[in-house]
């Protein structure tokens, strides 16, 4: 009975509560509905070896040129679909999307996804997850 009354008397905290986890749910949902897999930054190198994979960084220029995965290209975010035609060669190959945190790559691989790209994964926690593992970086 004592927990009822405590949720009655704060009902907005778990109405806060239950919006956080459900933004916390949100992404990982919606990247599985649109098909798109995440890669861990740890992972990528071996797959780079394993598979010809096209690492598309879809952060802006200024941010790419401080700093990128080695033979990314970059294709900012806003330019996704107006340079759809430069991306269609890669079809048959696996494409990994990047961004700095993740957030972009996640809805760029949903515009590739509606584009017919089959195989469409991000790099989990975006380039700053990969400069955190200590991997290679080009300039």
């Amino acid at each position: 009975m004592e927990y009822i009354e405590f949720v009655k008397i704060n009902w907005h905290l778990f109405l806060a509560l239950v919006a956080v986890i459900a933004l916390l749910a949100f992404e990982p949902l919606r990247k599985r509905s649109i098909g798109v897999a995440s890669v861990l930054p740890h992972d990528l190198p071996r797959i780079m070896k394993k598979e010809k994979v096209i690492i598309v960084d879809v952060s802006d220029a200024k941010e790419f040129d401080t700093g990128r995965i080695p033979k990314s290209r970059n294709i900012p975010l806003s330019r996704i679909e107006a340079d759809i035609n430069t991306l269609n060669k890669f079809k048959s190959h696996p494409i990994i999307v990047v961004c700095r945190i993740g957030n972009r790559s996640a809805k760029a691989a949903s515009m590739l996804r509606k584009y017919n790209f089959s195989d469409v994964r991000t790099l989990k926690g975006g380039f700053s997850a990969w400069v955190k593992e200590n991997l290679p970086v080009e300039k």
